[in-house]
């Protein structure tokens, strides 16, 4: 209760901070902020654990929604992921987080509080090698300079990913070096040993991603077990600030659900293996209704206006899942932008797992909020079952072992904010069907598997599902989008316009088909 207090008095304050958008370069000093004079290390490191959360969330959502994990609503990437796009995102990250951990880190230094510098660098470590993810070269060594540069160079990418290594070594030094530890604490309160893991965990990220497989199997202190995952928690004040889980907030709402669940997403956990059903289903996805027009109630034009037509020929051609799904999974096909119907309290909302919503009990009631969990959820920034996914992908002796346990801690993750425990023996029910399915694979069919399962670990932050996607190709069985020819799929992201149009050093792109230094040579023909 104290811990949602001052999540709710700090984000009181990140409302003052952000709430004046200009079309600047964003690099400059935030009028809104709080300057050195004004406020303290603790204060800056409190707004900052706060603020990115949000942020991963924000980046995370986008991210899955490209990839199928969440719906993406717009028929052209090109449109769907516009320079405006990114505004926010940039802002949040350079003007917002990254100034403020600066400015922490000249009170930090002067008080000795290394522990909070150490937090700051974890943090930031993350957030540069997503953008270079996302973005390709942004600025860094000439960024946040203020008034002496407004017009930063971008620095490349691969040279961001190595300041990011020695952010994290960084890291680790300072939280081994003792001192004063924050008074609060939001992600591990305190405990030192579970901060340097997340610094290695993310580490090993960066060699996962740029295929470093000695770095990444040099590291043996990571991220192992639920206890031990990178991961923010939410609250459930509604107002003045709204503290809960941002997916929350768009399905329980007194109008029913804004949001609609990826129908991809939950064909492909409601195929399951061996004949039963993906057991997270009821912990990721909560059904209003028992069944969906055309799928197992009759067809209705008003609210699924789909229900009455056919799929489209690329569809059929394809044999994809269109419209929606068996059991009362109510969702969106890829790409689906159409109007809203009046189906806010039928559509398939967002369950307990990871947004602090509803468990699907099978009531099949509409849901409002303070349903469930009440936004009491979690956004996942590094999980132990990643790691077990990683690992696999790195070390190929190993991929069935890892992947089996990637599997397991995800299935015993789906539990951990409400709802029934799943019962161990079900656990190890469905895992030994999935092990079935992927010993009587071909090669090629285990690298579909282990990408399949990875994926559906990853709701709730779809950021490394993109990278993954981009490196590999896999899974190849998503759901093609519902436009024909949607344009060629987003390899990169254009430069925030905020960004782009304000600085003389900076030449927006063109099309979305340039590569992030990582991935010069992965596949082509992605959907």
């Amino acid at each position: 209760m104290k811990i949602n207090k001052l999540i709710t008095v700090i984000m009181i304050g990140l409302v003052s901070f952000t709430s004046c958008e200009t079309m600047e370069l964003e690099l400059v000093d935030n009028p809104n902020a709080l300057s050195p004079t004004q406020a303290d290390a603790t204060f800056f490191l409190n707004s900052i654990q706060v603020e990115f959360a949000g942020w991963v969330n924000s980046v995370g959502s986008r991210s899955a929604a490209l990839t199928r994990i969440n719906q993406m609503s717009g028929r052209s990437y090109p449109q769907v992921y516009a320079p405006t796009t990114f505004n926010g995102t940039w802002s949040s990250a350079y003007r917002g987080m990254m100034e403020d951990i600066r400015l922490m880190n000249n009170l930090a230094e002067e008080s000795g509080l290394r522990y909070h510098i150490g937090m700051g660098e974890v943090m930031k470590a993350y957030i540069l090698i997503t953008l270079v993810d996302q973005f390709g070269d942004i600025p860094f060594s000439e960024a946040l300079l203020g008034s002496e540069n407004l017009a930063p160079k971008a620095d490349s990418g691969e040279s961001i990913y190595a300041a990011a290594l020695d952010l994290l070594d960084s890291a680790v030094t300072n939280f081994n070096a003792g001192g004063p530890k924050p008074a609060l604490d939001m992600y591990y309160g305190g405990n030192t040993a579970r901060w340097i893991k997340a610094a290695n965990s993310i580490k090993k990220k960066i060699y996962y991603t740029t295929g470093n497989t000695a770095g990444f199997n040099g590291i043996t202190d990571y991220i192992k077990t639920e206890a031990e995952d990178f991961q923010f928690k939410w609250g459930t004040n509604e107002v003045q600030p709204d503290t809960r889980h941002p997916s929350y907030r768009s399905s329980y709402t007194a109008t029913g659900g804004n949001s609609y669940m990826s129908n991809w997403l939950m064909a492909t956990m409601s195929e399951g293996h061996g004949g039963t059903k993906d057991p997270r289903m009821v912990y990721y996805f909560y059904r209003q209704v028992s069944a969906t027009p055309g799928f197992g109630a009759d067809p209705n034009e008003e609210t699924l206006e789909c229900s009455l037509q056919t799929a489209p020929s690329h569809y059929l051609a394809s044999n994809q899942t269109f419209c929606g799904l068996n059991d009362g999974y109510w969702g969106r096909d890829h790409g689906n932008n159409n109007g809203i119907p009046p189906d806010g309290f039928l559509r398939t909302l967002h369950g307990v797992y990871p947004a602090g919503g509803k468990f699907d009990d099978r009531s099949f009631k509409g849901q409002v909020n303070g349903a469930g969990e009440g936004g009491r959820g979690i956004t996942p920034i590094m999980l132990s079952s990643w790691m077990d996914f990683m690992h696999a992908f790195m070390n190929p002796s190993d991929m069935k072992a890892s992947t089996l346990a990637g599997v397991k801690k995800s299935i015993e993750k789906a539990d951990s904010l409400g709802g029934p425990s799943i019962e161990s023996a079900d656990i190890t029910s469905y895992v030994s069907l999935f092990e079935a399915d992927y010993d009587s694979a071909s090669a090629s069919e285990k690298a579909e598997l282990w990408a399949t399962q990875y994926w559906i670990s990853m709701w709730g932050n779809g950021i490394d599902a993109y990278n993954t996607y981009r490196k590999t190709g896999l899974p190849n069985n998503v759901q093609i989008n519902i436009e024909p020819n949607p344009g060629a799929f987003p390899l990169i992201m254009y430069y925030p316009d905020n960004y782009a149009a304000t600085n003389s050093n900076v030449t927006q792109r063109t099309d979305l088909t340039e590569r992030v230094f990582w991935n010069a040579s992965g596949p082509s023909n992605l959907k």
